[in-house]
């Protein structure tokens, strides 16, 4: 009886050291996988940052984008990366940039398994789309340009109260509680200039009111109620390349949004008389003078004629807006979002 215990005393001790033995096996392959796990992450968000970064310039051109999606996997690469970087679509041909990432992932407890290393790869495609609503926004400006090719950094009469073929006042839907009344009289088109009344959200082909009359004073009044210090364009944005502006100061007045529109037969010659305009996009300007841009001026009620402003190319950011599919002729306002 003696022997016959000592015997199940060594088998049970066999058991023991076998089962430590899986124990710290199983301890240490769940080592690697957090390991492992953590390199998922880390080079899927690889891939969202490379992605977004070239959809962000896709509308300049594939190559840009390309390039910038490069740049941006270098910057955040560990050695060993590689990326495959390639232009798909997602809504419209060719809208969106597809970002793969490979990592080899070593191991360390699992080598005891035979197993040296895992391939992780993480996938991300991000797809610029054009505005189709624009939420609610103090920064919405009640004027209208006329659809154009605008050249970056260029400077354009963003306002010149009806005189001009090009761009006028607008009558903007503003917020009263839960309703949207249109303006009646000077005073409410000087406060959404001001900031006073935010303007409703404006939808792509939606129909808006011309302000006709002169307005050449409230004009000047909402400005000067807006912007109390004025700053040059190399102060409100900078080019940073690719055609594309970044903020430098985020609370500056000065750089407002603007309706680009179209007459109402789709020309765009601006209508005379109490009419109306359909919206076909939107643009981003810095505001910089009024009045004769030969004789700039801060905005003076005698220079309330006309407002002079650069636009810029600056993507926009708000999730409430409504998005659609991107219209590649259309070189004004547009998001970019993760789609994959």
């Amino acid at each position: 009886m003696a022997s016959a215990r000592r015997d199940e005393q060594g088998q049970a001790l066999v058991l023991i050291v076998v089962f430590m033995f899986v124990l710290l096996g199983m301890c240490g392959l769940a080592i690697d996988m957090g390991l492992w796990y953590q390199d998922k992450r880390a080079v899927q968000a690889s891939a969202d940052a490379a992605a977004l970064a070239g959809a962000s310039v896709l509308p300049v051109s594939w190559g840009t984008a390309q390039t910038t999606a490069n740049n941006e996997f270098n910057s955040n690469k560990k050695a060993g990366d590689s990326v495959s970087i390639s232009n798909t679509s997602t809504l419209t041909n060719n809208d969106s940039v597809k970002v793969t990432v490979t990592r080899t992932s070593p191991s360390f407890f699992a080598k005891l398994l035979g197993k040296n290393s895992v391939t992780v790869r993480a996938s991300a495609t991000a797809t610029v789309k054009s505005i189709t609503t624009m939420a609610s926004n103090f920064d919405v400006m009640p004027w209208a340009v006329m659809k154009t090719s605008f050249q970056l950094g260029q400077p354009y009469a963003i306002y010149t109260d009806n005189t001009s073929s090009n761009n006028g006042a607008v009558s903007l839907p503003y917020q009263n509680g839960p309703n949207c009344p249109t303006p009646n009289g000077a005073n409410p088109y000087r406060d959404e200039i001001s900031g006073v009344l935010d303007a409703c959200s404006i939808t792509d082909g939606q129909a808006i009111d011309l302000k006709s009359g002169q307005n050449a004073g409230p004009t000047a009044q909402g400005l000067n109620l807006r912007i109390t210090h004025w700053e040059t364009f190399n102060q409100v944005v900078q080019l940073i390349g690719n055609n594309t502006y970044t903020i430098l100061d985020p609370n500056s007045k000065q750089l407002v949004l603007v309706p680009v529109v179209t007459n109402m037969s789709g020309g765009t010659t601006w209508p005379n008389g109490s009419t109306q305009v359909k919206v076909v996009g939107f643009a981003w300007f810095v505001i910089e003078s009024c009045g004769d841009p030969a004789n700039p001026t801060y905005c003076g009620t005698s220079d309330g004629r006309e407002v002079n402003g650069r636009f810029v190319n600056i993507q926009d950011t708000d999730p409430a807006n409504g998005l659609g599919s991107y219209d590649p002729n259309d070189n004004t306002d547009y998001q970019v979002e993760l789609t994959a």
